[in-house]
C-alpha cells in the first residue's frame, strides 16, 4: 500500500489516471489493428475445401440511368470482354433517349453474351434501382447474380472469374471496391483513406462468414436465395440492396468474400470535397437502419484513436519526464503496428503507396468521419411512390 501511496503522491492521481487511460486505449487500438484487421490480410477464400458448385455460370447485372457515355464508351466494353467462359451481361436501361438505346441495341446485336431491357417510366413515378434489378434478375439466364453500378469498372479482365470462385463457396458474395480520382493530391488522398478505412471496418466482420455491408459495385447472391426471401426489402428506398437486404439474409445462408487485386472494381469519385462528401453520404444513408453493433465497431476504433492522441498530448504537457517518454514510446509502438497492419490490408483493397502520408489520415480520420456524419446527403435516397 505504501508503494502505491508513493506513486499517487509523486505523480498525483491525475497523472496515474492519464497513464491508466493511455494503457487501456493502447490495447483497444492493438485489438483493432493487430487482432481484428489481421483477419483481412490472413483471409484466403481459396483455402476453403468445401464447395457448392464448380465453375458457376454468372449473370452480371447493371442498371444504367440516363445517357451515361462513360458506361457506353468504356465500362460496357470491359464488362463484355471478361475472360470467364460462361457469363452474360444484363443491361437495364432506365431512360427515354432513342439514340442511346439504339446504340445499346447495336452492341447487344454484336455480342452474344449481352442482354438488354428498357424501363422508361412516365415522368411522375421514379424507377428505383431495386425495380431495375428486379427486371434484370428476371431477364438473367443464369442463377448466380453479380451486380455492378455505372461508373465502376473491373480492374482486370478476370473479375468475373474471380468472383465466380466466391459463388463456388457462398450464396452471398462480396468483393472490394477502390475509389478512383481524376487528380492525385492531399485532399483526394484523405478521401481515399477515409473510404479505405470504412471498407476495412466492415470487411473485418465480413470475413467471419457473415457479410453485413457489401460494396454497391461488387456484390452478388444466388437466384435461389433471392426468390426464397421474396426479393429486396425497404422498397421505398433507392438504395439498400447491398447492405439492408444482405443484412436481412446473411444469417440464413453462407457468405463468401473475394479479396484479390484481380477481383477489384474501381469506382469513379469526384475530386472536390463537397461533391465527394455528398456521394459518400448518399452511399451511407442507410446506416441508421443498421444493427447497432455494426456502427459501434467503427465508432470504438475512431473514438479510441482520438482519445489516445488527446491523452498522449496531455501527458506530454503535464506529467514528469519519465512518463512523457513512456507515452511517446507507446505512441511510436502504436503507429508501427498501425502501419504494418495498414500496409497488409491495403494490398487487398488495391491501395498502393499510402504509407508515407498515412500519419496525416491517422490524425485526421476521426474528424473526417465526424464531418461525414454531420448531415444527411443533399441527394437523399428517392422514394418510390
Amino acid at each position: 500500500m505504501q508503494f502505491f501511496g508513493n506513486i499517487f503522491e509523486y505523480y498525483t492521481w491525475q497523472g496515474v489516471l492519464l497513464m491508466t487511460l493511455l494503457v487501456i486505449l493502447f490495447f483497444v487500438q492493438f485489438y483493432y489493428y493487430v487482432v481484428s484487421y489481421r483477419r483481412i490480410h490472413r483471409f484466403r477464400l481459396m483455402h476453403r475445401n468445401d464447395k457448392f458448385c464448380e465453375n458457376p455460370y454468372v449473370s452480371v447485372i447493371v442498371a444504367v440511368r440516363g445517357e451515361d457515355e462513360y458506361f457506353l464508351g468504356q465500362q460496357l466494353h470491359k464488362l463484355l470482354s471478361q475472360s470467364y467462359n460462361v457469363y452474360e451481361v444484363v443491361v437495364v436501361y432506365i431512360g427515354r433517349d432513342v439514340d442511346y438505346y439504339a446504340e445499346l441495341q447495336r452492341i447487344r446485336d454484336q455480342r452474344s453474351n449481352m442482354k438488354l431491357t428498357k424501363m422508361s417510366g412516365n415522368g411522375r413515378i421514379y424507377i428505383t434501382t431495386k425495380q431495375a434489378y428486379n427486371v434484370g434478375i428476371k431477364s438473367a439466364q443464369y442463377d448466380n447474380l453479380l451486380f455492378i453500378t455505372p461508373g465502376a469498372i473491373p480492374a482486370t479482365d478476370e473479375w468475373v472469374e474471380y468472383m465466380s470462385y466466391a459463388f463456388e463457396r457462398g450464396t452471398i458474395v462480396a468483393g472490394a471496391v477502390a475509389p478512383r480520382f481524376e487528380v492525385d493530391n492531399l485532399s483526394t488522398y484523405l478521401m481515399r483513406m477515409a473510404e479505405f478505412h470504412y471498407s476495412r471496418n466492415h470487411t473485418a466482420m465480413s470475413v467471419n462468414d457473415k457479410i453485413y455491408v457489401a460494396p454497391r459495385s461488387n456484390f452478388g447472391f444466388t437466384r435461389e436465395l433471392y426468390e426464397a426471401t421474396r426479393g429486396f426489402n425497404h422498397l421505398n428506398m433507392d438504395i439498400g440492396e447491398n447492405d439492408l437486404y444482405i443484412q436481412s439474409i446473411t444469417s440464413r445462408k453462407r457468405s463468401a468474400v473475394m479479396l484479390s487485386p484481380k477481383s477489384l472494381v474501381y469506382e469513379d469519385r469526384p475530386s472536390t470535397w463537397g461533391e465527394w462528401l455528398d456521394v459518400v453520404r448518399y452511399n451511407r444513408s442507410t446506416t441508421p437502419y443498421y444493427p447497432s453493433f455494426i456502427g459501434t465497431f467503427a465508432r470504438w476504433e475512431a473514438g479510441s484513436r482520438m482519445l489516445f492522441f488527446v491523452v498522449t498530448l496531455a501527458i506530454m504537457i503535464l506529467l514528469p519526464f519519465e512518463l512523457k517518454m513512456a507515452a511517446l514510446a507507446a505512441a511510436i509502438a502504436r503507429y508501427i503496428f498501425v502501419l504494418l497492419s495498414t500496409r497488409r490490408s491495403a494490398d487487398k483493397f488495391g491501395e498502393t503507396n499510402i504509407l508515407l502520408k498515412y500519419w496525416i489520415y491517422d490524425l485526421t480520420g476521426p474528424v473526417i468521419d465526424f464531418i461525414i456524419g454531420l448531415k444527411q446527403s443533399n441527394n437523399s435516397p428517392k422514394a418510390w411512390i
